[in-house]
């Protein structure tokens, strides 16, 4: 089903995309000199204004602040990001027919992820279901990132964002959005179709990597940094005795592992490729307790598939195959 078109036939795909608008991306930013108050005297009185070497970038609509820069840095507003993307895309002459976009911010507008599901690039995974290519483009004004566009599968029974691990993830990147390169970014973004079909090279090795129980837990508690979990289970305990032992519920262990056995072991059989999707289970769909995290889940998720990646590459019965 997959298939590459030339350059230029994707005008009118991209204008259906176009007249949605952008979303939670839709402000303005603006750049003002940064102002501190000096007090040098012992009766700790303001003595004189000074200006800083840094600016403050914020909002146009609400004057929250986005992040801070020398005076040299050159803001581009979200949409105009997301307007780039959309161009790069339209002259990559991958099939955007069917596309669709989600645009989400966090961090009150200072971080901005924008997903293209691409359901024309379809491939079967290894266990009969379907996955579409995805392309996630991201940028951040507190520093966060750069400009990047990263590819990924989203599988479309589940429904998780199946994270790429082997070689480059990033299949364009740009250090300041003022300088991005549209006709080269869109000639450098059709490599993401070699990556997906690198990738379902290893799921395929991952299905056929038996994994143990403790092994599976293991990859977990490593994945998601639970250091507590990893004293504990040095002393040889069952999993069911080591969650026992722990001084406080791991909520995000307690859904991974779950998962785990209620679905995608029991559906893809003990292996390396049942705990992978248990783990992007983890980050596409669970939730966050914290309030304060709440409405930044975007920046969360996208924390989460760093967390997998980092784990796949580090583990070693599946680094021997990515």
């Amino acid at each position: 089903m997959s298939r590459v078109l030339p350059m230029f036939t994707n005008n009118t795909a991209i204008n259906v995309t176009r007249q949605k608008g952008y979303g939670s991306a839709d402000f303005d930013v603006a750049t003002a000199p940064l102002v501190y108050e000096a007090r040098t005297d012992e009766c700790d009185e303001i003595t004189e204004r000074m200006y800083s070497t840094k600016s403050v970038i914020y909002r146009t609509d609400t004057g929250t602040e986005l992040g801070v820069h020398g005076h040299g840095y050159k803001p581009v507003a979200p949409k105009n990001m997301i307007d780039t993307t959309r161009n790069i895309l339209e002259r990559s002459g991958l099939n955007l027919g069917n596309m669709r976009e989600t645009i989400r911010t966090s961090h009150d507008g200072a971080r901005t992820f924008v997903q293209y599901k691409l359901p024309e690039h379809t491939y079967q995974t290894v266990d009969g279901d379907s996955a579409a290519l995805s392309l996630l483009a991201i940028t951040s004004f507190d520093g966060t990132w750069p400009f990047m566009i990263s590819a990924a599968a989203t599988q479309f029974a589940c429904t998780n964002l199946q994270v790429f691990v082997g070689g480059e993830v990033a299949v364009y990147k740009a250090k300041h959005t003022q300088s991005l390169d549209i006709e080269y970014g869109g000639r450098a973004i059709v490599k993401a179709l070699d990556v997906f079909e690198n990738e379902r090279e290893l799921w395929e090795q991952w299905a056929g990597t038996g994994c143990t129980e403790t092994e599976a837990f293991k990859f977990f508690v490593k994945a998601i940094n639970a250091t507590a979990v990893d004293r504990i289970q040095s002393n040889c305990w069952t999993v069911e005795e080591v969650f026992k032992q722990l001084p406080k519920r791991n909520n995000n262990l307690e859904y991974i592992w779950d998962k785990y056995n209620t679905v995608y072991r029991k559906r893809l059989g003990a292996n390396y490729w049942a705990a992978y999707n248990a783990l992007t289970d983890w980050s596409t769909h669970a939730g966050t307790s914290r309030a304060s995290t709440k409405s930044n889940i975007a920046a969360v998720q996208n924390s989460r598939q760093e967390m997998v990646r980092k784990a796949v590459r580090a583990n070693e019965y599946m680094r021997k195959v990515a």
